[in-house]
């Protein structure tokens, strides 16, 4: 039998987007905006509207709609590489920045509530497993 983590992720998410809720609203943003800022902030690495669909598993339209909508309120440039004109890379303007900071502060609030209890040696056993385990969603979805 899995353990109730497993089964309840959607209990997760739910925790997740009702944090940001009042942030959303203040912003006049969608759930789906902030996280490609999120991620892009804090997966500097992987600055492309693929890298998002592929590394967050989520629909490439629903991408491609968000990142739009971050360009057409300035919070983010397209830009073309010297040597790959084909590949278009997202970079994060000004304007996104206090969007950003108040969700990795969101998203400390979070941390937060889930690992509370936890010795710093409980977390860091829960994240190598948890990232044990989404090598094998990864894995599995790709196949």
């Amino acid at each position: 039998m899995l353990p109730a983590f497993f089964t309840r992720s959607q209990g997760l998410r739910k925790l997740y987007c009702g944090l940001f809720t009042p942030m959303l609203e203040r912003h006049g943003l969608t759930q789906l905006e902030v996280d490609i800022l999120l991620f892009l902030a804090n997966n500097p690495a992987y600055d492309t509207a693929r890298d998002i669909v592929e590394k967050r598993h989520l629909a490439k339209s629903h991408v491609s709609v968000g990142v739009d909508a971050l360009a057409a309120r300035g919070m983010l440039d397209r830009r073309k590489r010297e040597g790959n004109r084909k590949t278009i890379h997202l970079c994060l303007t000004a304007a996104a920045a206090p969007v950003v900071e108040e969700g990795r502060a969101v998203q400390q609030q979070y941390a937060g509530m889930l690992l509370q209890g936890f010795s710093g040696e409980e977390r860091r056993e829960l994240f190598r497993l948890l990232d044990k385990v989404s090598e094998n969603v990864d894995r599995v979805l790709t196949e």
